[in-house]
């Protein structure tokens, strides 16, 4: 009996034998959900196997995001400017950052084509053109969020179409354009009542007190400010965004609090505005008292008595960066281990601060129970930091251990996978630190290498161990079974150390993420053999022979003097770079290294660096029983 098929469609034979589409019998609405599921690239890829196919890949309800930052490397102008144009008005979210070969008949076809954008970022378009940019201005007035920065065409002028077209912008970044100042963006500020991000790094005449002012009236809807390199920024023009005036700010005689009215910013970026002094960080006590983050790094005129003033009064704070800020002190770190933010403090950046010692950083590590990274690079520590910050994490992971197993023993709680206590619980970068020794690296990778044992079922179903005596009925009592308990890591510290030491500090971390315990066992093992031989002892030794050139193979005096005056005449120069004192040291000590670490140490730079941002997944080229662990 032969079969009914559905109207529309064709025999597979039939396709195979005269080349045709059995897509085509599809209606395209279904096409469109089915490309829908597909990746930007993918869609790209696919428009190339036939005209059907084009023509839907470049459909554009398919095309409300456009990310060109992934793929624009691998399309032309041409081809970025059609996939823009044949979207039209599809197109919600725009990104175009990076995208340099943009010319001005494209920009301005762009244009032409969008109509609803809500999110838009020009980051680094150089030749981006300028009546391109207002008329895309014009023509987006339900624009949210615009990022402008490093755009050479934005001016004030574009700065007033935004004002007058864009009411509800809520996001504005006009970092480092060179061509937009204070009086553009004082109409911005004017217009834009629901303005809760600004960025305005590097532009010029902000301390202007008018728009300070304007600044000081929108701080009330304001979440993120970002003034970053604004160099001619003081402390008067401050102290008119804080109060509205340079009226000195009144005190109440009996609560000694400012008469102030307190701003909802969450966010606040002053690095490098080299002439502030600690009176901003007094001016703005009891004035941002929702802060999260401050940035306030590469000041250096910013003493101790300023954050003794400020910090008290943020007890939110979650990020505190105060890089090369070489007035800081011990007494900055106890005063955040009294605050409250104490308890909230996750990130704290102080390298380059000369006079930190280990009495502060110590204090601050045992205040703060929620830190995640700490950056002490160019400080005054000792290995004493190390052991603290060993001791500190080992009895956090123990607090959350004990926690998950009474829920476990109640039946409260599932068994917790590998991703839940596995990961990088805090990042400490110690990196020139002259004070620092090859033991605190050993000491952070015995520290990786802890595990404990866990019971992963409640009490009531684990499995008893049956007595010895009884073992002829051991047929009729079940014994306790392997999957009851495992060996879980007690989380990971990663470690930016010395150069010398950093490529076996990552080599070890990665087996240890991996699952590979035996194999970063070794590698420590070898590390700290091959620490305990004395090279510096060994290096001095080699020194010496370099001048009895009688006791070297051949005739290597100059060879040896790395950075010297070169090699001799009548030599060739590419012995001269293969036979350094640097060189032989290390062939010389090449018998002394263990396999594991040899291999860590010859190995080539590769994917191999570990994921910064928390809550991301790490990705490795392989894959152990610990792949894909999330971090803490």
């Amino acid at each position: 009996m032969p079969t009914l098929e559905p109207p529309g469609t064709y025999p597979a034979d039939v396709c195979h034998s005269s080349g045709v589409d059995p897509t085509d019998a599809l209606p395209r609405e279904l096409l469109l959900r089915i490309f829908s599921y597909l990746s930007s690239f993918d869609l790209l890829r696919l428009s190339a196997v036939s005209r059907s196919w084009y023509d839907i890949s470049y459909d554009g309800s398919l095309w409300h995001t456009i990310d060109a930052t992934q793929y624009y490397t691998r399309l032309s102008s041409a081809q970025l400017t059609r996939l823009i144009t044949r979207s039209g008005k599809y197109v919600k979210d725009l990104n175009l950052r990076g995208c340099i070969y943009l010319d001005i008949f494209e920009s301005l076809g762009i244009a032409k084509s969008l109509s609803n954008l809500l999110f838009i970022s020009l980051e680094g378009c150089r030749k981006f053109d300028h009546n391109a940019l207002t008329q895309l201005i014009k023509n987006n007035a339900s624009l949210t969020h615009a990022d402008f920065s490093s755009l050479m065409t934005l001016t004030n002028a574009s700065c007033f179409t935004i004002s007058s077209s864009c009411p509800n912008l809520v996001s504005l970044d006009v970092s480092w354009c060179p061509y937009c100042d204070a009086n553009g963006l004082i109409d911005i500020l004017r217009s834009c009542k629901y303005l809760r991000d600004l960025r305005i790094s590097g532009c010029k005449g902000v301390e202007d007190e008018s728009f300070m002012r304007e600044l000081h009236n929108s701080a009330r809807h304001l979440r993120r400010l970002s003034m970053a390199s604004c160099t001619s920024l003081t402390d008067e023009s401050m102290r008119v965004f804080v109060t509205g005036s340079r009226d000195r700010i009144p005190v109440d005689p009996v609560t000694r609090r400012p008469h102030i009215m307190p701003t909802k910013i969450q966010y606040l970026n002053l690095s490098y505005c080299i002439l502030l002094t600690s009176q901003t960080l007094s001016d703005l006590t009891h004035a941002v008292p929702d802060l999260y983050e401050l940035e306030l790094s590469g000041i250096p005129a910013v003493l101790d008595d300023g954050f003794n003033a400020l910090i008290p009064t943020t007890p939110n704070l979650t990020y505190l960066d105060c890089e090369e800020c070489s007035q800081l002190s011990d007494s900055t770190l106890n005063a955040i281990s009294r605050a409250d933010c104490s308890r909230a403090l996750r990130h704290g950046h102080f390298s380059f601060c000369e006079n930190l010692t280990d009495e502060g950083v110590t204090n601050l590590l045992k205040s703060c129970p929620a830190l995640k990274n700490l950056e002490l690079d160019n400080t005054r520590v000792t290995d004493e930091v190390i052991n603290v910050a060993v001791q500190v994490t080992r009895e956090r992971v123990g607090k959350v251990l004990d926690t998950l197993q009474r829920l476990v023993d109640r039946g409260e709680y599932g068994a917790p996978q590998a991703e839940d206590l596995t990961g990088v619980i805090m990042r400490l970068a110690t990196y020139d630190c002259p004070n620092l020794t090859w033991q605190s690296t050993l000491n952070i990778m015995r520290r990786n290498e802890e595990r404990v044992l866990f019971n992963r079922r409640p009490i009531a179903s684990r499995k008893r161990p049956v007595p010895m005596q009884d073992s002829t009925d051991a047929s009729e009592h079940p014994r306790i079974s392997q999957a009851d308990t495992v060996l879980f890591p007690t989380g990971f510290i990663q470690l930016k150390c010395s150069y010398d030491h950093q490529k076996i500090m990552d080599g070890h971390l990665q087996f240890l993420l991996m699952g590979d315990f035996d194999t970063a066992i070794q590698l420590e093992r070898e590390f700290a053999e091959y620490c305990s031989g004395d090279p510096d002892h060994e290096f001095l030794r080699y020194a010496q022979l370099a001048v009895r050139p009688n006791l070297l193979v051949g005739n290597l005096p100059a060879l040896l003097n790395r950075g010297g005056d070169g090699p001799t005449p009548g030599q060739n120069n590419t012995a001269s770079n293969n036979f350094t004192l640097g060189n032989i040291m290390r062939s010389r000590r090449r018998h002394r290294r263990g396999p594991i670490l040899s291999q860590v140490l010859d190995a080539p730079p590769g994917d191999e660096m570990i994921g910064d941002d928390e809550g991301t997944v790490l990705h490795h080229r392989r894959r152990g029983s610990f792949a894909g662990c999330v971090i803490m």
